[in-house]
């Protein structure tokens, strides 16, 4: 094949032009400006060639040979180029390998040189010959990696201020004051910078340094002075590519000119120029005959050859692939990379049998057994749709008792039955059987075929001893119910296959449900009971009979009989519900619904009417409403009282066959005008009708209890001065309505001057059950609400059980529980009894105070003893126990936990929040 050498390339540029853009489209037409000059590897300029073909497969070639495009679009210049014209065009051929499309762009390269005039052109030489200042210098370069010697002179700054000042020099900026730190310097009095050592473009490609001039005095006639050291670029770094291995993969059998995949370099020099200029090549492929893969040496695209590649002979190749820069010029730096093409498989080897013909056997009768397995051959890759097979049985299989299913593990065909054979009929199938891939077959052309390998399979049938055969295996017959027993439903016969005949043969039922039928030696069915349709045996008007043939061998057939009984008029029309209820006041009518065994039109739709026969007055007093023909509304129109009534109602068929049923209705009070309350509702309540006079009686006997309970809190109220004053038990105070409870004392209280004053003293109810103590004799018993009861004592002589003075008394508190109240009478008397409303009065007799206390002591100190315990039975902090009298108490007072312990002012504020009845109480006790 004919290469294109560096000095051919100009025709063969122009003839693959003339070929590429034969049919492409152009596009829009760039201009680019250069100088009169342009030296080798120097950037002429970039085209956007995405605005023309946007690829990522691109190959672009320039029509002018001595200039050079990148595939970004940059033009550099291969030799010199000498404009010695204004103009000059070239044009870019882009083609995208993949697609195949085409586009040109017309390049247009520009150097206008400016006429000036003669006086123009002399004043401006005047204008520079009086400018003498070098304050502003030209850009300064430095060349990479120089090898010196150092300090190496870079530029000279000086300022013509210098002619009337003494100037001193000085630079600041990167490589200064600033890293990489000294490797700049200035001469102050020359203004010459110097650099100290090489430098690497790579890591810094130019320095800003800022210039100044000053005088001694620090006085500076110039501005600052920016200046750019630009580093040149050497060419020290070689390509790389930019992965270890690139890794492709591409089809078999590809056509020339496939794209197989794209290698990629980078170079850290200066992009633009010739130093990243990089050429590639293929320099080994492995294995390396016959040799199936180019690159292209400018994008890096790898193609194939020849359409020779098989992945049956090699599933991979390897290419040594190489990267220089300098364009590929001898003296140029390079590296070397792998590129591994995997070939991918295509379905381009048909499964194929591997014997010309099969046959296998089978017993007749068996169903879903294997007959033969059929092996096939299939050189594609292993478990892909290439390769496994899909079998299908062409022919011979009209009746579909055959099947063929693919074992996935083995890729071979298997053959079975589906449907039982029978040796008598047919002793032996000839099948052709086909065989394809799940992938369709590409052909060498490279098109797709569905293309079948077939092969013949024969399969015999092998004779079984089979039991009798009914034929046909299924009787249909249809009988009326209600037919005598011992009628003649149907006779059945079976014969064995092998002798044709029915000799030997006997029959019995296998399945009979209801027992209705019964079978005779000569297979006749007869009836053994009436046949009811409306059996619970009967699906659909439908009874299945199972009969059973036995042969001398003791081989056994079945046949069905399958008996449709049809309907005869013999049920009457029945109500589902014969007791129902309405309101008295508000819904007065209730829905009745019939139904009736039979079968249309033996049965729905029904009719309902009232048998006014024996009752001429029914019709006044019910209507009958009908809704379909199953159900209907009672109504009650004569308004008739609380009651059970019986409502005659006629209900017959289609046919007219029917009865008078008796419905049963409950007329009673709704309490909420739609449902009667149930049964026991009305037996508890005794079902009263409440005229006027007996709502009257119902309100007077609701007030009656607010009453008397008004009489009671008056009496709690007014009577407790008065009843104290007569001798009458005064009611005790609620202790949830902040009563004050005496406390013990430890001398002797203030008198009290107010005759209406009283103090109940509360104490632990001893007995929670309501039962009295006995003490000399019997007590009577009475029931006081929560357990409790109310003690009161008369008589000025007696001490009060809440404060007992004296040495070896104890004093009790209030205890949480059951309350008792005593009270002292004048007389001496104790009388025990409730207080609460409805309860009884106990009348205890006359005992005295020490005996009562020999009681209660002990009693009380047990309880005390259970009070506030924990598990451990451990005592409280805060247990009340007893102490002997000691003297005067402390000025500081408790000291206990529950202690209120305040200021003396504060000790009453609670009797500001007290009801009015106790405020005179807290006048009196409040200290003045």
């Amino acid at each position: 094949m004919a290469t294109c050498g560096s000095r051919t390339l100009l025709p063969c540029g122009l003839l693959l032009l003339l070929v590429l853009c034969s049919l492409c489209e152009g596009c829009k037409k760039v201009k680019l400006r250069v100088p009169s000059r342009v030296d080798p590897g120097m950037l002429i300029g970039k085209v956007n060639l995405e605005d023309c073909l946007i690829s990522d497969h691109l190959m672009v070639l320039s029509s002018d040979p001595d200039i050079l495009v990148e595939k970004d679009g940059s033009l550099y210049a291969r030799r010199g180029i000498s404009m010695t014209s204004e103009k000059r065009t070239l044009t870019l051929g882009l083609h995208d390998l993949y697609s195949q499309t085409k586009r040109k762009i017309k390049v247009q390269l520009i150097h206008k040189q400016k006429k000036q005039s003669h006086k123009t052109r002399s004043a401006r030489e005047a204008i520079l010959r009086r400018t003498k200042r070098r304050w502003a210098p030209q850009p300064v370069s430095l060349l990479e990696n120089s090898l010196g010697p150092f300090p190496e002179d870079v530029q000279m700054i000086q300022s013509d201020t210098q002619e009337n000042y003494t100037i001193f020099y000085s630079i600041s900026g990167a490589g200064v004051n600033e890293p990489p730190f000294n490797l700049f310097f200035i001469i102050p009095e020359t203004g010459q910078i110097k650099v100290n050592g090489p430098v690497d473009r790579e890591e810094y490609c130019e320095f800003h340094l800022i210039g100044y001039a000053k005088t001694k005095e620090g006085y500076s006639p110039e501005s600052p002075l920016l200046m750019v050291v630009r580093v040149e670029d050497d060419n020290d770094n070689a390509p790389q590519f930019t992965e270890e291995s690139f890794c492709t993969t591409l089809y078999e059998h590809s056509k020339a000119g496939t794209v197989a995949g794209r290698v990629n370099a980078t170079d850290r020099d200066e992009p633009g120029t010739i130093h990243t200029l990089l050429k590639y090549s293929i320099i080994g492929q492995f294995p390396a005959s016959p040799r199936l893969f180019a690159i292209n040496a400018d994008t890096g695209i790898v193609t194939v050859l020849s359409q020779n590649t098989d992945r049956e002979q090699t599933a991979e190749y390897v290419l040594l692939l190489k990267v220089q820069d300098m364009g590929g010029q001898p003296y140029s730096l390079s590296s070397t990379g792998t590129m591994t093409i995997t070939i991918a498989d295509i379905n381009d080897h048909p499964p194929t049998f591997t014997a010309s013909s099969y046959q296998g056997e089978v017993n007749e009768n068996e169903v879903n057994v294997p007959v033969l397995c059929i092996p096939v051959q299939d050189n594609d890759q292993i478990n892909t749709p290439n390769w496994r097979a899909n079998f299908s049985i062409t022919s011979g299989n009209d009746d579909g008792k055959f099947e063929i299913v693919t074992n996935p593990e083995t890729n071979e065909g298997c053959l079975r039955v589906v449907k039982p054979l029978n040796y008598e009929e047919q002793s032996r199938y000839q099948l052709q059987v086909g065989v394809a891939n799940e992938a369709a077959l590409i052909t060498k052309s490279g098109s797709k075929t569905t293309m079948r390998n077939t092969v013949p399979v024969t399969v015999l049938v092998r004779d079984v001893d089979e039991g009798p055969e009914f034929m046909p295996n299924v009787w249909f017959v249809r009988v009326k119910e209600g037919q005598p027993v011992g009628t003649l439903i149907y006779t059945c016969s079976a014969k064995d296959p092998e002798k044709k005949t029915s000799d030997g043969i006997s029959y019995k039922k296998l399945t009979d449900p209801s027992s209705w039928v019964n079978i005779t030696s000569a297979c006749q069915i007869k009836t053994t009971k009436v046949l009811n349709r409306e059996s619970a045996d009967v699906s659909k008007g439908h009874y299945n009979v199972t009969v059973l043939a036995t042969d001398q061998s003791g081989k056994t057939g079945t046949g069905t009989l399958v008996i449709t009984v049809d309907d005869v008029n013999d049920n009457e029309p029945s109500i589902t519900k014969q007791e129902t209820s309405m309101c008295l006041m508000g819904k007065k009518s209730v829905n009745i619904e019939a139904q009736d065994l039979d079968e249309v039109p033996n049965s729905v739709p029904l009719k309902f009417s009232l048998d006014a026969s024996g009752s001429p007055d029914l019709q006044s007093k019910w209507r009958i409403t009908q809704h379909d023909g199953t159900s209907m509304t009672l109504e009650d129109i004569g308004n008739q009282p609380v009651g059970t009534y019986n409502v005659p109602i006629s209900i017959v068929d289609q046919q007219g066959k029917g009865s008078v049923h008796q419905v049963t209705v409950d007329i009673c009070n709704c309490p909420d005008g739609v449902n009667c309350p149930s049964a026991i509702d009305r037996r508890t309540a005794g079902e009263v009708s409440f005229g006027p006079l007996g709502i009257l009686a119902l309100i007077l006997t609701a007030l009656l209890p607010l009453l008397l309970l008004g009489l009671l809190l008056l009496k709690c109220l007014c009577g407790g001065a008065a009843g104290s004053m007569h001798g009458n038990k005064g009611f005790p105070d609620d202790l949830a309505q902040q009563n004050l409870i005496v406390s013990n004392t430890e001398a002797p209280g203030e008198e009290v001057m107010d005759a209406n004053f009283k103090v109940p003293i509360h104490i632990s109810n001893a007995n929670l059950t309501g039962q009295a103590p006995p003490v000399s004799g019997t007590y009577g018993q009475g029931t006081k609400s929560g357990g409790q009861q109310v003690m009161e004592s008369f008589g000025s002589g007696h001490q009060g059980m809440d404060t007992l003075r004296g040495g070896g008394h104890q004093g009790m508190d209030t205890l949480r529980g059951g309350h008792q109240t005593m009270e002292t009478y004048r007389t001496g008397q104790q009388t025990m009894g409730s207080v609460r409303g409805g309860q009884y009065l106990l009348d205890s007799g006359k005992y005295s105070y020490s005996e009562w206390q020999n009681f209660m002591q002990g009693h009380l100190g047990e309880k005390l003893h259970l009070c506030r315990q924990d598990e451990e039975h451990q005592r409280a902090e805060d247990y009340v126990l007893p102490y002997n009298y000691e003297g005067k108490g402390s000025m500081a007072g408790s000291v206990g936990c529950c202690s209120d312990i305040q200021a003396e002012d504060e000790r009453f504020e609670f009797s500001k929040t007290l009801e009015p009845k106790f405020r005179t109480l807290a006048d009196i006790c409040t200290k003045k």
